[in-house]
């Protein structure tokens, strides 16, 4: 049986595409039961209407000025409810992040946390995680005049882009010219990974420890 999976996305929606046709070419054992979007007029949401998946367009509340930190994680809170409000009646059994561009709070991970402690929330960062955590790391990464950059998937948890590590896959961009040219190579490379490592996280047959001890992900 398929494991039924909601997909978080913001943007354009690539790596949303890639394991959409997965799922439904029988690559991957899982079925996309509902799109998850943040951004009115995000390319991710014609995306799903052609694939035939429903899609739930939930926008965050409006963030003024001087906002204090508490305030700011109580409004998270409340975001993060009214999606699962909306998302209890596909019960999707993982949520994918495919380039969501909000950080979630205790309130989601929790009600998606498994049996043994483990978050059954994924993402996909363009970085080797813990190096250039949060948005634009493919350009900060160049920026930088790093040698290599790389991709990351991940378990979700509170902190920013710490949680269990469960793939990643570096790549050269030293003769890269541009940002634009380190991001084009990092998505073809997201675009392989990804899948090929939902392909075991979904069947939940991983130790979250490797052999020396030291928290990661790891399928049996």
């Amino acid at each position: 049986m398929s494991v039924p999976i909601a997909i978080f996305a913001s943007g354009r929606g690539s790596n949303f595409e890639v394991i959409a046709d997965a799922c439904a070419a029988g690559r991957l054992d899982a079925s996309v039961v509902v799109l998850v979007c943040d951004r009115p007029g995000a390319p991710v949401l014609d995306a799903a209407k052609r694939r035939g998946i429903p899609a739930l367009l939930i926008p965050p509340p409006a963030v003024g000025p001087g906002i204090s930190p508490a305030a700011r994680q109580e409004l998270r809170e409340l975001h993060d409810r009214e999606i699962l409000a909306q998302l209890s009646p596909y019960a999707p059994r993982f949520l994918v992040f495919a380039g969501y561009l909000r950080r979630v709070s205790r309130v989601l991970i929790e009600e998606f946390r498994g049996e043994r402690g483990q978050s059954r929330i994924v993402n996909v960062h363009p970085s080797l995680l813990p190096a250039f955590p949060g948005l634009g790391s493919y350009a900060r990464a160049f920026a930088h005049g790093a040698k290599v950059a790389g991709v990351t998937v991940h378990l979700v948890e509170e902190e920013l882009d710490l949680g269990p590590i469960c793939a990643q896959e570096a790549f050269s961009i030293a003769d890269c010219r541009t940002a634009g040219e380190v991001e084009r190579r990092g998505l073809a490379i997201e675009h392989r990974l990804y899948p090929e490592t939902l392909g075991w996280i979904l069947k939940e047959s991983f130790e979250m420890q490797d052999r020396e001890g030291r928290p990661c992900v790891c399928p049996n």
